[in-house]
């Protein structure tokens, strides 16, 4: 079966992109599990950060173990549980948030890119506090 064809892209800062554009995608990390019969399971949601094709080292005659196929390093993204749901509740979608090393470095690998097995489309979950404490008068008004 041939997988379906989609585009993820994976783009450095430059004058057009000051901050770079990186696509989100799913990869499957688990063979047994396939994509999308069996939903999140078997596979991780990350943030592809680069493409390439490694070249073979000079004097090798052209053999590299990886010079024949295509990687990416990707950062992972994990799913935050909800209380006892993987889900938030008003939403009804997954929460995650970017893996990182016990260093706080985030957590990223290079991968085949045959592992990809769709985009996705994350959104920025943002919180926005009411701060109580900005005077005396307000705080007894909203206490």
């Amino acid at each position: 079966m041939v997988a379906s064809t989609f585009t993820v892209n994976a783009h450095p800062p430059d004058p057009t992109w000051k901050y770079g554009r990186y696509d989100a995608a799913i990869m499957n990390i688990d063979n047994q599990w396939k994509w999308p019969s069996s939903g999140l399971r078997g596979h991780a949601a990350v943030i592809v950060r680069l493409i390439m094709c490694p070249a073979a080292p000079k004097g090798s005659g052209g053999v590299s173990p990886h010079s024949d196929r295509f990687l990416m390093y990707a950062q992972r993204l994990d799913i935050v549980p909800q209380g006892n749901s993987a889900v938030e509740r008003t939403t009804g979608l997954p929460v995650l948030k970017r893996a990182t090393r016990t260093s706080s470095s985030l957590l990223g690998e290079l991968f085949p890119v045959d592992q990809l097995r769709s985009f996705a489309h994350i959104v920025p979950r943002f919180v926005i506090f009411l701060n109580t404490y900005f005077d005396k008068d307000f705080f007894y008004a909203t206490n």
